[in-house]
């Protein structure tokens, strides 16, 4: 493999849509080391960190390894990356704004067992906040999280199958079902708010435990494509075994969708064998799960973002159904003449209608767009409804 997959690699480069509320986006990997509160540990004993102090090593992509760390210690499965200082949304506001570390994939061609040709795309995100209705809901946050789709090729070298990692499952497509950038061949993946699985077209979606939104709303950026060269030396971090995170899920109370912070591509099957990810092809590419609406209809008939100076008010109205009480507002504001990623914030209210302030300061000089998503009782949230605001002129 080569020249020829790595075109391959490069042509079918997914375009990544993100979800209106979504404020994690796949980046660099090394967020994850480079960041300065991050540090590796065994158990309480600090490895490296990213600001060493006390003669600890300095962490970075390259101190990992398969079998060994740059100081020549032995790695243990059990080692795990972390924040130190959980600051999660700081972390990624200020390193998404370097561009040595935004938007970021990763691509490998892999041959199965069986000889057949897959491409295969890596996403990394800082933080998995799988919480639909912002901090109302506690629930699938885990720091650190990788995310994958592949392409199956043929003998001609093209696609004739895609695999989309949702959750514990997959979803497939035979390649004349997948939905292309126009004038390419490059798949879209519809990104889930805070999840980050990945679907072949926007909406609700069921899962084994909930249901994601995918609503695709939010401005898709270009995402560098890094090969990865398993046999070189600056390629070494792909194969650590260690934790991406040091989240550990409630014992012995959790939900569902609770999980641990993941270990990395290497230690999924399907990077060994592409195969364990749709085992079943091509008859799971019959079964396409369609985006679903909610049992007992949620709506927000109304979000108009305006300022009065600095301040931002939300004029709202939302309705359900049923009996459903209204819990809050999940509002994610973006400027596009900012680097800095989205902020999503919750603002609990219970009023069916009414105005809310978000709960800081904006810039006067800047223009916004706003997504605004209700959210009820049983954790429903509406999709989002859009408004902009122009700077104080």
């Amino acid at each position: 493999m080569g020249g020829d997959t790595d075109l391959l690699l490069e042509r079918h480069r997914p375009l990544l849509k993100y979800d209106s509320h979504e404020s994690y986006f796949a980046d660099s990997a090394a967020e994850l080391t480079d960041w300065k509160a991050c540090r590796l540990r065994r158990g309480k004993t600090v490895i490296a960190e990213a600001s060493p102090r006390d003669g600890t090593p300095k962490l970075s992509l390259d101190f990992l390894g398969p079998e060994e760390y740059g100081n020549g210690e032995q790695v243990k499965e059990t080692d795990a990356l972390g924040d130190a200082e959980d600051d999660y949304a700081d972390a990624v506001r200020e390193m998404h704004q370097d561009p040595s570390y935004r938007n970021r994939m990763y691509g490998r061609a892999v041959a199965d067992p069986g000889g057949q040709l897959w491409l295969q795309y890596w996403f990394f995100y800082f933080y998995n906040d799988y919480n639909l209705i912002g901090g109302l809901f506690g629930a699938g946050l885990h720091e650190g999280d990788w995310e994958m789709v592949q392409l199956r090729l043929t003998e001609a070298g093209a696609p004739d199958y895609a695999v989309y990692a949702q959750h514990k499952e997959a979803g497939v497509r035979r390649w004349d079902q997948v939905d292309v950038l126009p004038g390419s061949e490059r798949p879209i993946v519809y990104v889930a708010r805070g999840s980050h699985a990945s679907y072949f077209e926007p909406g609700k979606h069921p899962t084994e435990a909930w249901f994601d939104w995918a609503d695709g709303k939010r401005r898709s950026p270009e995402v560098k494509l890094e090969i990865v060269r398993e046999e070189k030396d600056e390629w070494r971090w792909i194969l650590w075994p260690g934790q991406w995170g040091d989240t550990r899920k409630p014992r012995p109370i959790s939900l569902p969708f609770d999980s641990d912070s993941p270990t990395g591509p290497c230690r999924h099957a399907q990077w060994e064998d592409p195969r364990e990810l749709a085992p079943d092809l091509p008859a799971a590419a019959r079964a396409v799960r369609r985006p679903t609406e909610a049992v007992a209809p949620v709506t927000l008939t109304k979000a108009e973002a305006r300022r009065e100076g600095d301040r931002l008010l939300i004029e709202y109205e939302a309705r359900a159904a049923d009996r459903r009480a209204l819990r809050g507002l999940v509002v994610t504001l973006n400027s596009p003449d900012d680097k800095a990623p989205p902020r999503t914030r919750t603002i609990e209210t219970d009023r069916p209608a009414g105005a809310v302030e978000w709960p800081r300061p904006i810039d006067p000089s800047k223009h916004y767009d706003v997504h605004v998503s209700a959210a009820f009782d049983d954790h429903l949230a509406t999709a989002s409804v859009r408004s902009e605001v122009g700077p104080v002129t």
